[in-house]
C-alpha cells in the first residue's frame, strides 16, 4: 500500500483526529536571560536592565555571554525533538503520558520550523506550533523521538518511573507537514531492559538516538547505560536490547541525546545541565558512542531557571550542518545554544 493509502485509510479512520490543530500566534518580543559561560570562574554576566526584542530562536553574536529566548510553547511536558530530513527547518516534539485535551493531546507530534538564521516560522497556514495525530499509538509514556535512515520517525515510548510499566517503539510515516494529515504508524515493537534493577521490571529512559543503522536507547540513571536495539524480523514480536557500555563520567540521568552531522560532537543533556563530548568521525555505531564514554566532556553547561525552578529539558536536536542545538523543557522553554560557547576544553575551564 502506498503512504498516499496508508493515510487515505487512517483519515477515513478517525477524521476528527486528523483535523487536530491549534492556532498561536508568535510572540511579539522575547525576554532575554543572559548566563556567563559555566565554569569559568567570574561569575555570572548581570543580566540586562530592559527585556532584549529578540524574535523567537534568534541567534546573537556570542562573546562572553548567552543569550536565550524564552518561547513558551503552547502545551507543557514538551519531551523528545528531532529535526525532520525530508522537510528542511522542520522539528518534531512530543509531549509525555498524562492527561490531555482536544487542544492539547498526547497521542499527537507537534512541529517548529526553524531557518538557517535561527528564526522560527509558521509550518502550517500561519500556525506556528501545529499537531498532527498519531494514529494506533497510545501514550503510555512517550519520551523520545528519532529519524532514521529512510527518513521515517520512530517514537519511543519508552518512560517506566515506575520501573514496570511495557514499554514500545513505534514507527510511524511522515506526512507534508503543511496539511492536516496524521502519523501513520507502520510497526509497532514491545521492548524491556535486559538488566532491570532490583524488584523492577524494566529500567527508565527518555533519550533515543539514530547512528549507523540502529537505535539506541539511554537508560536514565548513573552514568547513563547505554543500549542497541535489536529490532525482530517479524512486526510486532520483542526489540531486544543490547547492553552497549556507560559513561565513565559524571553524566547522571540523561533526557537528551543529539549527534551533530559533522559527527564530532554528542551532546546529552538532564533537566538541568547539558554535555558536550568531542567523538571521532571516522568511527561507526558503538565504537563512535564507546569511545565518547571514556572521554571527559569538552563543556559542560546549565539551563537557566525560571522563578527558581529548574527548566526540567527534555527534548533536544543539533540544528543541521551546526554546531547549535534546540532545546524544548517541560515548562514550555525552548533554547538555542551553541555546543561550547567559550571554544576551549573543560579541563581548562
Amino acid at each position: 500500500m502506498t503512504r498516499k493509502r496508508i493515510i487515505a485509510a487512517a483519515l477515513l479512520a478517525s477524521a476528527a483526529t486528523a483535523m487536530m490543530h491549534v492556532r498561536l500566534a508568535p510572540p511579539a518580543t522575547v525576554a532575554a536571560a543572559v548566563v556567563g559561560p559555566s565554569g569559568t570562574g567570574d561569575g555570572p554576566v548581570p543580566p540586562p536592565e530592559r527585556e532584549i526584542p529578540l524574535h523567537p530562536f534568534a541567534i546573537v553574536p556570542i562573546e562572553q555571554k548567552v543569550a536565550i529566548g524564552d518561547v513558551a510553547l503552547p502545551a507543557s511536558e514538551a519531551s523528545g525533538l528531532a529535526a525532520s530530513r525530508r522537510y528542511p527547518g522542520v522539528y518534531y516534539w512530543l509531549r509525555d503520558g498524562g492527561g490531555a485535551t482536544a487542544q492539547r493531546p498526547r497521542a499527537a507530534l507537534w512541529a517548529i520550523k526553524v531557518d538557517e538564521a535561527g528564526d522560527s516560522k509558521p509550518v502550517r497556514r500561519g500556525e506556528n506550533f501545529p499537531f498532527a495525530g498519531v494514529f494506533d499509538a497510545a501514550n503510555g509514556d512517550w519520551e523520545d523521538i528519532v529519524v532514521d535512515d529512510d527518513d521515517n520517525l520512530w517514537i519511543g515510548d519508552i518512560g517506566a518511573n515506575n520501573c514496570k510499566a511495557q514499554q514500545h517503539l513505534f514507527k510511524t510515516l511522515e506526512p507534508d507537514p503543511d496539511t492536516d494529515d496524521p502519523f501513520v504508524v507502520t510497526a509497532k515493537y514491545p521492548l524491556a531492559f535486559p538488566d532491570p534493577a532490583e524488584g523492577c521490571r524494566t529500567r527508565n529512559a527518555e533519550a533515543m538516538l539514530w547512528l549507523d543503522g540502529s537505535l539506541y536507547i539511554f537508560a536514565k540513571g548513573p552514568h547513563s547505560p547505554l543500549y542497541r536495539v535489536e529490532l525482530p524480523d517479524h512486526r510486532g514480536d520483542d526489540a531486544e536490547l543490547a547492553p552497549v557500555g556507560q559513561f565513565e563520567s559524571t553524566v547522571n540521568r540523561i533526557s537528551v541525546s543529539t549527534l551533530s552531522d559533522d559527527r564530532t560532537r554528542l551532546v546529552l543533556a538532564s533537566h538541568a545541565l547539558y554535555w558536550v563530548f568531542e567523538t571521532d568521525p571516522e568511527l561507526k555505531g558503538d565504537d563512535l558512542l564507546r569511545d565518547a564514554m571514556k572521554r571527559t566532556p569538552r563543556y559542560v553547561g546549565k539551563f537557566p531557571e525560571q522563578d527558581g525552578m529548574v527548566a526540567a529539558v527534555e527534548g533536544g536536536s543539533y540544528l543541521p550542518g551546526s554546531h547549535q542545538v534546540l532545546f524544548v523543557a517541560e515548562n514550555k522553554q525552548v533554547f538555542l545554544l551553541p555546543d561550547d560557547p567559550g571554544g576551549a576544553p573543560a579541563a581548562k575551564r
